[in-house]
């Protein structure tokens, strides 16, 4: 089964320390099962850092013999992170930004909800929007208008898809939106072989009819779907709407 997301060093405390130590662990445990999606992962990198912070032996010596030979025994949690099907990190941070979550936050299981204002900056949106694709294989693109924003929406390819095999499906802009630029004559193979020669560009119905706008991200690790209020072209654009992304794992 593939891990959901990964705790940062203390919460891997508080779930896993919870039976040996629960006056200690208590409140924070009982809220982060609010939130926790399972299985979460771990390597030997930190369960060397837990076990100096206290992780219980018991637990060590569980863990450990399934971690230390592992290829990725020595990852940072932002690398282990994009290995997951979620590629969030729940932290104790206040402040934390994507791929960190405050454990403390809005966030529901297996779905992530970042809203912007007009103002405000894309930055971190684009660098979660980078982690999610990283390991992808099939992209599907569903906006009527997504074509119409050209000048704006090329941030995807330019931006977001990783430059590996990548098979980038769309939807087709519906007949009935007359004089609205057609997806078909944008996302093309030369266009998408011209940023990277192993893209190919087909056209899909998974989507069709729907006015809302959607990116699927189907990878080894499992399919996440980006819902996106106001249309890709809001991720780009100079002078943007607010945009709202729902993320959620199919």
């Amino acid at each position: 089964m593939t891990e959901k997301m990964v705790l940062s060093t203390s919460l891997l405390l508080a779930y896993e320390n919870i039976a040996f130590e629960p006056r200690k662990y208590q409140k924070k445990y009982k809220r982060l099962m609010k939130i926790i999606s399972l299985p979460y992962k771990t390597n030997k990198r930190q369960l060397l850092e837990a076990q100096a912070s206290g992780l219980s032996s018991s637990v060590f010596e569980r863990l450990m013999p399934q971690l230390q030979h592992q290829a990725d025994r020595n990852d940072s949690l932002e690398l282990l992170a994009s290995k997951t099907s979620l590629k969030v990190i729940l932290t104790e941070n206040e402040n934390a930004t994507l791929p960190y979550v405050h454990y403390r936050s809005e966030f529901m299981t297996n779905q992530i909800t970042i809203t912007l204002t007009p103002a405000e900056s894309r930055e971190n949106l684009i660098k979660y929007l980078q982690i999610l694709c990283s390991s992808a294989n099939k992209i599907t693109i569903c906006d009527n208008y997504f074509a119409q924003g050209w000048n704006n929406t090329q941030g995807l390819f330019h931006t977001i898809l990783p430059r590996n095999k990548l098979m980038i499906a769309f939807v087709e802009t519906p007949d009935v939106l007359v004089g609205v630029i057609k997806n078909s004559s944008k996302v093309t193979d030369n266009f998408v072989t011209s940023i990277y020669p192993e893209w190919e560009a087909t056209m899909s119905d998974l989507y069709s009819g729907s006015h809302d706008r959607y990116l699927l991200i189907e990878s080894p690790q499992g399919t996440i779907e980006v819902m996106i209020s106001s249309g890709f072209e809001h991720i780009w654009k100079p002078n943007p709407k607010e945009i709202t992304c729902v993320i959620s794992e199919k």
